[in-house]
């Protein structure tokens, strides 16, 4: 990512179509591509970049199962089973956490409650 020293902040006009551009020196920044993350916090939008992240819990499917005593082919047809139900098992945790309460904060008021929390306990 290049290097943006402090908060740099630009004032962008937004469409009758609710578009905006993204200054070119944030799209470099940031290294967009063709899609971003955009998240709305009650008070503001954060635009990041939208990262692919392979996510393979193979291995940690297979512990669990040989700690649960398969072995053979019934160990290959229940890592089969659990493998498919990943993407489901996924779709259902996003549905979730879309339920819970929004923050209604700035992000980093946000993040200085959390920290705030773990100095407590």
């Amino acid at each position: 990512m290049a290097d943006m020293k402090g908060k740099p902040i630009r004032r962008v006009k937004v469409s009758k179509q609710r578009q905006i551009s993204i200054p070119k020196d944030f799209y470099e920044a940031l290294e967009l591509d063709d899609e971003a993350i955009v998240e709305f916090t009650g008070q503001e939008i954060i635009i990041r970049p939208a990262v692919v992240e392979e996510i393979d819990f193979s291995e940690d499917i297979l512990k669990d199962l040989v700690k649960q005593g398969y072995s053979g082919e019934k160990l290959i047809q229940e890592f089969s089973k659990l493998k498919r139900n990943i993407p489901k098992a996924i779709d259902y945790m996003k549905k979730e956490t879309m339920k819970l309460p929004m923050v209604s904060e700035s992000l980093d008021d946000y993040l200085d409650s959390l920290e705030n929390e773990e100095e407590d306990e």
